[in-house]
């Protein structure tokens, strides 16, 4: 579940890297600083969950259950972004804390 979480916010944090999709996401203006943060940020996040994986599963499998969380993460990114994409913001913070609390 945590590998999940951090799939979706990873792939959340590169939707709002661009332009398109962030004005669809978040109609607000944002500050150009925090614009210029959100690339670098979400590639860190994707290096974490990606080691996350490794370590939690090993050399052999670890790879594939990544990209396994981010094909699972996708899905219902690409559904939200055409059906709600206001919901997302509120998705990526509040479902860690659901399956902090499921768990």
């Amino acid at each position: 579940m945590l590998l999940l979480s951090l799939s979706f916010i990873t792939m959340t944090l590169f939707c709002l890297a661009m332009e398109k999709h962030r004005k669809l996401i978040i109609p607000l203006d944002i500050p150009l600083s925090v614009q210029a943060c959100l690339r670098p940020l979400a590639w860190a996040m994707l290096i974490i969950s990606f080691y996350l994986s490794i370590d939690l599963y090993g050399w052999s499998i670890g790879p594939v259950v990544f990209f396994g969380m981010l094909t699972g993460c996708l899905l219902p990114l690409i559904l939200l972004l055409t059906f709600r994409p206001t919901i997302i913001p509120l998705l990526a913070v509040f479902q860690p804390v659901i399956f902090y609390i499921s768990y």
